[in-house]
């Protein structure tokens, strides 16, 4: 039996648009098909300046888990925001990546595109975040897929499917569709 994950629901959980310096909050809903991954996922939160990247800041990084059964999952996750004075020019479009990996390999990049705007007079440096406020828009997620658990034993697996198979066309048996997750 192989393992999947798929996301439900994220929903920003503070007030929003909310000042800079409130932590981060979301309420996440994962699914676990089939069967339960055996050990706890990590989560990362970055905030992506998205015009320069030199200055991504990892907020926080955390565990949710590891879960007991198949099902609906929800869960809230809060990060620390990000530090103001490590940002020359705050303002504008910028993103907030939440990714979540599994023994170190990445299985949902969930993209959220934010908007900081100041009230007032824009300073030289912001050494304050008073005058900053965020709001979070929509966001975007990204599966890929991985190597859960090792196979119990006596259990079949199956090779996932590189973009270079392809079956012939005088194959008799139609084609699967689904990759099988291990």
């Amino acid at each position: 039996m192989s393992t999947r994950v798929g996301l439900s629901k994220v929903t920003v959980v503070e007030p929003n648009p909310a000042g800079f310096s409130e932590a981060l909050t979301l309420k996440v809903v994962i699914e676990i098909f089939e069967k339960v991954p055996n050990d706890a996922i990590d989560v990362k939160f970055v905030w992506s300046p998205i015009w320069d990247f030199s200055i991504d800041q990892v907020l926080d990084e955390l565990e949710v888990g590891p879960f007991l059964t198949t099902g609906k999952h929800e869960f809230v996750l809060q990060s620390d925001p990000p530090d103001v004075s490590k940002i020359p020019d705050p303002t504008g479009p910028t993103a907030l990546l939440v990714s979540f990996t599994y023994h170190g390999e990445e299985f949902l990049h969930i993209g959220f595109n934010v908007v900081v705007t100041c009230t007032g007079e824009i300073p030289e440096v912001f050494t304050s975040a008073e005058l900053l406020t965020r709001t979070i828009g929509r966001y975007h997620s990204k599966f890929t897929s991985i190597r859960w658990d090792t196979p119990e034993e006596g259990e079949k697996t199956s090779p996932v499917a590189s973009e270079g198979d392809e079956k012939s066309a005088s194959s008799a048996e139609p084609e699967e569709k689904r990759v099988k997750l291990e």
